[in-house]
């Protein structure tokens, strides 16, 4: 079983504002898409650029959002390509679950 080996999960670090109707459109693929993989493989880091906590997120990403990331890697930006999410989650599952074994 996949969470079994699967030690640490992945972290998707989602950008995103209230306010942003693109960024509700892309909670309603991305969390559903990361519940169809195994239990714990991979974590969902939403992170509010608008909060004076975030501001170097602001000046990052204030025309962009949403922005999800995994690591240094963008895997979606303003809309997401719903195949492509899920070939990049696949790829980075896979890629991690190999580096563990190693």
């Amino acid at each position: 079983m996949l969470s079994k080996i699967i030690k640490s999960p992945i972290v998707i670090r989602f950008f995103s504002r209230p306010s942003c109707s693109l960024c509700q459109d892309a909670k309603e693929i991305v969390y559903p898409a990361v519940e169809n993989f195994p239990e714990g493989a991979f974590k969902i880091n939403e992170i509010d650029i608008d909060l004076d906590s975030n501001k170097e997120y602001y000046d990052r990403f204030k025309n962009d959002v949403p922005v999800g990331m995994i690591e240094k890697k963008v895997i979606f930006k303003h809309r997401i390509d719903e195949d492509k999410l899920y070939f990049d989650l696949e790829t980075m599952l896979r890629d991690q679950i190999k580096k563990e074994k190693e």
